[in-house]
C-alpha cells in the first residue's frame, strides 16, 4: 500500500510545522505525522544531503507520493529542485508541490509545471552560458588574459627561445628557471608557430 510523505525545510520543530499542516489541511490533504519529515537546514546544504530528507528517501517506497507545501523545500535553485526530482523518479515514488497545485510533477507524461521547471532552467543555463561568454570577451577587449598568470615571464619566455635555438636542452633550461621540462617544450612549440 502506498504511503503519502510530507516533508519540509522550513520548520525545525513541531511546533513550527504547526503552522504547514494547517496548510496542508486548506489543501485538503491530511497529514500522518508518522511520515512527517520536517527540518531546517543551513542553505549551503543540498536538498538531498539534508539529514531529513535522505531519512524520508531511506523509507519510502515504490508508489510513495512525497508532498511539500513549497517548491524551495527540493532545492535552493531550479538546478537542484530537477535533481532532486530525477532522484525520487529514480526510486519509483512521485512528488507532489503544493505551491505548484499539487499535481503530480513525475507522472508518465510531465506535468506543466514540471515543464516549466524544466524550461526556466534551460533558459537559465542558456543565459548563464551567454554572460560567460560576453565576460570571456570582455576581458579578451581589455587586454586581460584568462587562466594562471603565466609562470615565466615574456622576456624570459624570449631568452628560453634563444637558448634554445643556440643548443641548450631542455632539461638545462628546466633547471636554469626552475619550471618543469613540459614548460620549456611548451614555449618551444609556441615559438615555433
Amino acid at each position: 500500500m502506498s504511503a503519502n510523505y510530507f516533508y519540509t525545510n522550513a520548520a525545525a520543530t513541531l511546533d513550527e510545522f504547526e503552522p504547514e499542516i494547517r496548510a496542508f489541511d486548506a489543501a485538503g490533504i491530511v497529514v500522518d505525522l508518522r511520515h512527517a519529515r520536517f527540518e531546517r537546514s543551513d542553505a549551503s546544504l543540498s536538498a538531498l544531503d539534508r539529514p531529513e530528507m535522505q531519512n524520508m528517501l531511506r523509507r519510502v517506497r515504490r508508489g510513495d507520493t512525497i508532498i511539500t507545501l513549497k517548491l524551495a523545500s527540493f532545492g535552493r535553485n531550479i538546478r537542484e529542485v530537477l535533481e532532486t526530482l530525477a532522484r525520487f523518479k529514480a526510486l519509483g515514488v512521485s512528488a507532489r508541490c503544493v505551491e505548484l497545485g499539487g499535481e503530480d510533477l513525475l507522472g508518465a507524461v510531465p506535468s506543466p509545471p514540471m515543464l516549466t521547471l524544466m524550461a526556466v532552467s534551460r533558459l537559465e543555463r542558456q543565459s548563464r552560458s551567454a554572460r560567460m561568454k560576453e565576460s570571456v570577451s570582455a576581458s579578451f577587449e581589455r587586454g586581460n588574459r584568462l587562466g594562471r598568470k603565466p609562470t615565466v615571464s615574456a622576456a624570459a619566455q624570449d631568452e628560453i627561445l634563444v637558448s634554445l635555438r643556440r643548443g641548450r636542452s631542455v632539461s638545462e633550461l628546466a633547471r636554469f628557471f626552475q619550471v618543469s621540462r613540459q614548460t620549456i617544450m611548451r614555449i618551444r612549440d609556441r615559438g615555433i608557430a
